[in-house]
Order: structure tokens, then C-alpha cells, then sequence
């Protein structure tokens, strides 16, 4: 993989629906990746692509 290809890959977004983010406690969907959910004031917040989603 070139450094090209690579940047590419990183720019595309992780989810279609532009709510890429996923807070793991209350299932609530962002646009940012929050450090604490503002719905449920948990701390686990993950990108939605990591879950294989």
C-alpha cells in the first residue's frame, strides 16, 4: 500500500449514514467522536466501523 492509497482510505467515513460514532451504553449515534456521551454521560464512545458494522 502506498502512502497514497493509505491517505485515501483514512479520508472515506466509516459509516454511510454520515453518524459514524457509536456511544456503547445508550446506542445514540454522532457525526464527532465525543469523549463522554452527551445522552448518557458514558465514557464509551467508538467509531462504528471498529464494531464491524
Amino acid at each position: 500500500m502506498g502512502v497514497f492509497t493509505g491517505a485515501n482510505d483514512a479520508s472515506r467515513p466509516g459509516n454511510l449514514d454520515g453518524r459514524p460514532y457509536i456511544c456503547m451504553g445508550c446506542e445514540a449515534t454522532f457525526e464527532v467522536q465525543y469523549h463522554s456521551c452527551p445522552s448518557c454521560g458514558g465514557f464509551d464512545v467508538r467509531r462504528a466501523e471498529w464494531l464491524g458494522e
